[in-house]
């Protein structure tokens, strides 16, 4: 049972990850893919919730990807402009071509961190 201090101790000090998503570069998202970690994101778009989660998109990105969070519950208290921090689960999401109506949406990519239940 002595031997198995220190790897109890090593476990509680590893942490996940953190970095600022709206700035984390695909390569290194994919890298990530299906890890925790912990991001932040500066608010820069209205939320909507979908099935009791909240969907938060950060700023436009000059390689066109999307990034945002999928948190936990129905969050009222986010505002534009504030920087939000969330641990949680790193998704790079690929999203098909898709025609809704009248509109053709080509494909499309987004990297998310999926706050735990």
């Amino acid at each position: 049972m002595l031997h198995a201090l220190p790897l109890l101790a090593a476990l509680f000090l590893v942490t996940p990850p953190e970095f600022a998503l709206d700035t984390v570069s695909m390569e290194r998202a994919e890298e990530l893919d299906g890890q925790l970690v912990r991001a932040s994101l500066l608010v820069a778009k209205p939320e909507y919730v979908l099935n009791n989660r909240t969907v938060v998109g950060g700023p436009d990105h000059f390689d066109g990807i999307e990034r945002g969070f999928v948190l936990k519950g129905k969050r009222l208290d986010l505002k534009e402009g504030e920087r939000i921090t969330v641990t949680g689960r790193l998704r790079v999401v690929d999203h098909p071509p898709a025609r809704i109506g009248v509109t053709f949406f080509p494909h499309w990519r987004e990297i998310v961190v999926v706050e735990g239940k």
